[in-house]
């Protein structure tokens, strides 16, 4: 969801609220995914993942080895393998949706995306 947050992808914001939450992810963290920084909810390595999945949707990427270290390091080469093609899926799926101009789809009743084009605002800015 951070690639999906970076990109402006308000239909995957959208989803992935929605498919974490029935998952038993806490709605917490999933409705402070865009301002993931400024949030007292996330672990250091979610923090590490966060940055990590926006340092790859950058354009082009910024991925720094100290990062990737501590990634690799904390997750093992397979898990961190993993993680690298899951946020490479996100940002095949947010970029296509986006130029798409596919919106939520009403998955979750508010999915706000800091900096999201205004058509997309418009249409997801519903209350909480």
């Amino acid at each position: 969801m951070a690639s999906a947050a970076s990109i402006g992808c308000s239909w995957c914001m959208d989803f992935g609220y929605w498919e974490n939450a029935e998952r038993g992810m806490d709605r917490r963290k999933l409705h402070d995914v865009p301002v993931w920084r400024e949030s007292d909810a996330y672990t250091p390595l979610e923090r590490d993942v966060m940055e990590y999945a926006e340092a790859m949707t950058a354009t082009p990427p910024v991925v720094g080895d100290d990062l990737a270290g501590r990634l690799r390091t904390t997750l093992g080469e397979p898990a961190f393998v993993e993680l690298t093609a899951m946020v490479a899926v996100e940002n095949l799926r947010s970029r296509i949706n986006a130029a798409l101009d596919l919106t939520s789809q009403g998955f979750k009743d508010s999915c706000d995306v800091p900096g999201a084009r205004p058509n997309d605002a418009a249409a997801t800015a519903t209350a909480d």
